[in-house]
């Protein structure tokens, strides 16, 4: 698919440009809802906000720092085995994966789980012992395991990352930043499995024996607190102090948080996600065919096809500055073509320079085949005339 002309594109913009300013206007004020809102003072040293959809960040602080990241760490982990196992592998719990300190589901040795139960443990309780037996399980060794976690932090662009253990455990060499660690926790809930694993409140694996099991509670309590919690993993360490990362979803729109040293975690993040929903409004982009565009038609009775959209569209944006559109249409089509039969053209909007909606146009009346005589007719009636 290829861009239609400078002037259509205009043209399309500019009615674009009408129905965003007329619900602009007919809300009053865009910016509303969040004037009203003084933003909340955090207990966090270092953190960030920010749009996953979009990856705007909307509020920060140190977002850059290199800090102690405790159990957050997780995130990667669990990342990089879903990334290099399957859910059924079955894993035997070796010596060294056992006794490891700090959080604890009390693997013993020669015990069998799956890289599924094991992962449950992981996020929901944390597991110290469930890190070690995966990184074992994936690579042979911790060290050989912190070198993908590494080559995964470089494959997303992140410069203020190391993994030196697959846990958090206090260590100089292992650190990240606010930022990196949303851009990390953006990454791994683009995985459906990683997205159920850490949404879940409880789970439960059921021992050998067929009698006896484990019974895991998630330590994210905003799962139950607060309403619009979709996930997140906690960390403590006495170097780092508490460090919390979480997922919230609120009208399609899905921000993700993290803290660092925050003594009162959960209110930081209970108090930044609502302020910040509070910055987004829905604005109709399109009402039912509202948006025209003219295709050029081969081969048809009609040379011009007029085409436009059936549904209408609404976004939910923070500012609307940031929001833009463009249409992706090929340069012409040829006949036959059967009104409103199947989108021949997209309005692409983009917010922040992200694609976040396509508005399909479909063509308003059909165009029939024109039959052209064969060569030899063609020779013969212009001899003939």
């Amino acid at each position: 698919m290829k861009k239609v002309s400078f002037i259509k594109k205009v043209a399309v913009c500019f009615l674009l440009f009408q129905v965003l300013s007329v619900s602009v206007l007919a809300d009053g004020s865009f910016y509303t809802a969040s004037s009203e809102n003084q933003r909340p003072d955090l207990s966090a040293q270092s953190y960030i906000i920010s749009d996953a959809n979009t990856g705007e960040i909307l509020f920060s602080q140190d977002e850059n720092r290199r800090m102690p990241i405790a159990s957050t760490t997780k995130i990667m982990t669990c990342l990089v085995v879903l990334e290099n196992s399957k859910l059924d592998d079955v894993v035997t719990v070796k010596a060294e994966d056992c006794g490891i300190e700090g959080s604890s589901v009390y693997l013993y040795e020669g015990e069998k789980l799956t890289v599924r139960d094991l992962l449950y443990a992981l996020m929901l309780e944390s597991a110290n012992d469930a890190a070690v037996c995966l990184a074992n399980f994936v690579s042979g060794s911790n060290e050989e395991f912190c070198k993908l976690m590494n080559d995964k932090a470089k494959s997303l662009g992140l410069l203020n990352t190391n993994f030196n253990n697959p846990h958090g455990l206090e260590d100089p060499e292992h650190y990240s930043t606010a930022y990196d660690m949303s851009r990390i926790w953006i990454s791994a809930m683009e995985n459906p499995t990683f997205r159920e694993i850490v949404s879940t409140k409880t789970y439960r694996i059921d021992l050998s024996d067929d009698e006896s099991y484990r019974f895991l509670s998630n330590h994210n309590k905003l799962l139950k607190t607060y309403e619009f919690c979709i996930g997140g993993k906690t960390g403590y360490t006495k170097t780092a102090g508490r460090c919390l990362v979480t997922g919230a979803e609120n009208n399609g729109v899905e921000l993700v948080m993290v803290t660092l040293n925050a003594p009162d975690d959960w209110s930081d993040h209970e108090k930044m996600f609502d302020y910040a929903f509070s910055l987004y409004s829905d604005v109709d982009v399109a009402t039912s065919k509202s948006v025209s565009v003219s295709l050029s038609v081969v081969g048809g009775d009609k040379n011009v096809i007029t085409l436009t959209n059936k549904d209408p569209l609404t976004l939910t944006v923070r500012d609307i500055t940031k929001l833009s559109s463009h249409v992706e249409a090929p340069h012409f089509i040829y006949a036959p073509v059967k009104a409103l039969d199947k989108p021949l053209a997209n309005v692409v909007y983009t917010y922040n320079d992200e694609e976040v909606a396509r508005l399909p146009l479909y063509p308003e009346n059909k165009v029939s085949q024109v039959k052209r005589d064969g060569f030899f007719k063609r020779i013969f009636k212009f001899i003939f005339n």
